[in-house]
């Protein structure tokens, strides 16, 4: 079994620290944070329906079930690390913003993509 990176205040809602990560969904995250070989600062995991509103995510968000999460990434080598261990560890859902990467497990929803944010920011 992998290391595990992340603490449940973490994985849980930013408003009402409820919920958390799949863990299946936890295990892959893990295995990526491994094989990066750098921090993944969690901005963003698991959302209940308030603070998903609150934050403007979409009624179909990933985060509700806990299957997505928002890696803090500011720099280019941060982003290809990151970028590279979750494509490696089987990952094809990935959403790339300024300031984060999305990544969910969400298998209802199309795979192999990759999406950026740039025009929501």
């Amino acid at each position: 079994m992998t290391k595990n990176y992340f603490s449940q205040s973490e994985e849980s809602c930013r408003c009402c620290g409820c919920g958390g990560l799949v863990p299946d969904f936890r295990e892959k995250l893990n295995k990526a944070r491994e094989k990066a070989g750098i921090p993944f600062v969690l901005t963003s995991a698991f959302r209940c329906e308030k603070y998903n509103r609150e934050v403007g995510g979409s009624e179909t968000s990933s985060h509700l079930a806990g299957l997505a999460v928002d890696i803090k990434c500011t720099d280019g080598w941060s982003r290809f690390k990151i970028l590279s261990a979750l494509l490696e560890v089987g990952f094809c859902r990935i959403g790339i913003g300024k300031t984060f990467i999305h990544v969910d497990d969400d298998l209802t929803k199309p795979q192999g993509v990759v999406w950026d944010y740039y025009r929501k920011q």
